[in-house]
């Protein structure tokens, strides 16, 4: 009697969910429905196109079965959204990596076969405050913690979180990476200095003091490195930011605090692109500023909201080796992806 009970409860539960169940869905919602913005506006000739916004972690989901389904309806499903996402960083394996300073955790998503995981996965998590990311292209991930005023590494083969050996830091946030080198430019905001780290924690320099003049900063927050030998630092509470050469050489400053196109009232992220242009995310003008690499302005892209190519507080920006630019949209818990078009 036991048994067939066991047998009729188990035929209804699969009716249930066999109704909920919805089709697979696509990797990024790309919003096909919509019309895609693109900046600038017609007639001029488009040189940024929104592709898509990840926002929903089982939007990678393409290959769940209808058994893993049913699982997660019975045993409850896992974290999927993005609380607030601060930084982001792609390589070339199709792997995006989500740093959610809201969740305490970075997020792998894999483009590949459909599937993400947190870093970590358990519930011990050594992570207070992850706020900067990036990777040396193949196996190996750099993450600063500004609370805990360390770096984490994390090895994408092995899947193992650890502290990364390192100098005394005050309060690390921006990071990136030099691979070619082994080096690592962190930036350390408390102390107004980048430092450059070796791959296994010696410290090879470091740069900066606190100040407004050339080469000096008022708690600088992001850094990016470029194939054509640039160092782009954001110098937040000075307005601007700075251009150096790989060794800490100052070359050039760009904009000053204001409220119109090619000034900053809060700079946070900063990335490049080939052809060596500036992408500076303001979280108070909800846009993205682009320069050249001699400091004019291109174009600005976005503005307030939360429709595609709308921003609300957007942080960090990461720029793949295909010209894709992902924003992490931090209020609207999201990533937003566009292109740059040659």
């Amino acid at each position: 009697m036991l048994k067939h009970s066991l047998i009729i409860f188990f035929l209804v539960l699969i009716c249930i969910v066999a109704a909920c169940v919805n089709p697979p869905k696509p990797s990024i919602d790309t919003r096909a429905e919509i019309e895609k913005p693109v900046w600038p506006a017609a007639p001029a000739p488009p040189r940024i196109a929104w592709q898509g916004e990840v926002k929903d972690f089982r939007d990678f989901r393409k290959h769940e079965s209808f058994w893993q389904h049913l699982v997660g309806l019975v045993v409850g499903q896992r974290r999927s959204v993005l609380v607030k996402p601060y930084d982001i960083y792609a390589d070339k394996h199709n792997h995006l990596f989500v740093v959610d300073s809201g969740a305490r955790r970075v997020y792998l998503l894999d483009n590949k076969d459909g599937s993400y995981k947190a870093i970590p996965e358990g519930d011990e998590n050594p992570l207070l405050s992850p706020i900067g990311i990036t990777g040396d292209g193949e196996d190996t991930i750099f993450i600063t913690d500004s609370k805990r005023a360390e770096i984490f590494i994390y090895s994408i083969k092995d899947e193992r979180l650890r502290k990364f050996p390192t100098v005394t830091l005050q309060r690390p946030t921006g990071i990136a990476c030099d691979p070619l080198e082994q080096l690592l430019y962190v930036v350390d905001t408390l102390a107004h200095q980048i430092l450059v780290l070796e791959f296994d924690g010696r410290e090879r320099f470091r740069f900066g003091e606190r100040g407004v003049g050339p080469g000096q900063f008022n708690f600088p927050t992001a850094v990016a490195l470029s194939d054509c030998g640039m160092l782009v630092v954001t110098d937040a509470l000075n307005g601007r930011i700075q251009i150096f050469a790989s060794d800490g050489t100052f070359e050039l400053e760009v904009g000053r605090p204001g409220d119109t196109s090619g000034t900053f009232a809060k700079p946070k992220g900063v990335a490049l692109d080939s052809d060596c242009n500036i992408y500076v995310c303001d979280a108070l003008f909800d846009a993205v500023q682009v320069f050249d690499k001699g400091g004019r302005l291109l174009l600005t892209f976005g503005d307030s909201g939360s429709r595609p190519g709308q921003f609300w507080m957007p942080t960090g920006i990461f720029i793949d080796s295909r010209d894709n630019v992902y924003v992490a949209d931090s209020y609207n818990q999201r990533v937003q992806i566009f292109r740059y078009l040659k």
